[in-house]
């Protein structure tokens, strides 16, 4: 049997100047406990779910995107990252790509014999918020989650619709919420290797079992909209094999999560 695999995983840093109630100027100091806890953690890998930066402009987008990834790097363990709508916005997913040193929009990596596939969800963007997978990702997909390995799945946008009832932004945009047409992926993601399935962009902490297959959604890091005018500081610790996944979410709104085999 593989032995667990521990990663530490954040969304929506939103790195840049502030905007709304995404404290962006808060991100580096909130980074630090990141990389200190992915150490105290020992985390085998970072996983970074996406809108890691506020767009400004091309220069100022390439060059926070690469503080972020130089940032998480000094926890001194492979960082993995999956593309947010911000991400995109004034940046061509090539240029994207390679300063975040990712093979394509759309990946695999194995790490302590667990598969992790990060998806691009903004393929193509949906005004210029929500985000969808295109056809040949489909494809794609329906290999990457094939075989015998372990396989935790990555999105910056839900795989799978959620109640929004409360939420500020997409109670009224349902639409741009999640993945347009995730329900076709379903079949994939119920597959028995895949042990979970995490997701950003909502910028709050929610779980469900679709179709027996654990589905994490991470609050923001820097969003202050649910926390009372501070940073969620919301990052989760994930411990994940065969017989178990167990889930931390830290920050204001803590949340666990425990599913046995």
């Amino acid at each position: 049997m593989m032995p667990p695999t521990r990663l530490a995983v954040v969304g929506d840093i939103h790195c840049g100047p502030d905007r709304d109630t995404q404290l962006g100027s808060r991100a580096p100091e909130l980074l630090d406990g990141v990389v200190a806890a992915a150490r105290a953690f020992r985390a085998h890998g970072i996983v970074d779910l996406g809108d890691r930066i506020n767009p400004v402009a091309h220069a100022q987008d390439r060059t926070r995107t690469a503080y972020v990834r130089r940032r998480l790097l000094e926890a001194g363990v492979p960082v993995y990252h999956a593309l947010g709508n911000t991400d995109v916005a004034n940046l061509e997913k090539d240029e994207v790509c390679a300063l975040l040193g990712k093979t394509g929009p759309y990946e695999v990596a194995e790490l302590n014999g667990t598969r992790l596939v990060l998806l691009d969800s903004v393929d193509p963007l949906v005004e210029r918020v929500g985000g969808a997978i295109g056809e040949a990702q489909r494809a794609w997909l329906e290999d990457a989650t094939r075989g015998a390995d372990p396989c935790v799945v990555f999105s910056h946008h839900p795989l799978a619709g959620q109640p929004l009832e409360g939420h500020r932004y997409f109670a009224e945009r349902p639409h741009l919420a999640a993945v347009r047409g995730g329900e076709h992926l379903r079949p994939l993601l119920e597959r028995p290797g895949v042990r979970a399935v995490f997701a950003g962009h909502l910028h709050w902490t929610r779980t469900a079992a679709v179709g027996g297959t654990p589905h994490v959604t991470l609050a923001s890091l820097v969003d202050c909209a649910y926390t009372g005018g501070e940073p969620a500081n919301a990052y989760a610790l994930v411990t994940t094999g065969w017989d178990r996944l167990d889930v931390a979410v830290t920050g204001l709104l803590p949340a666990t999560l425990s599913v046995p085999a």
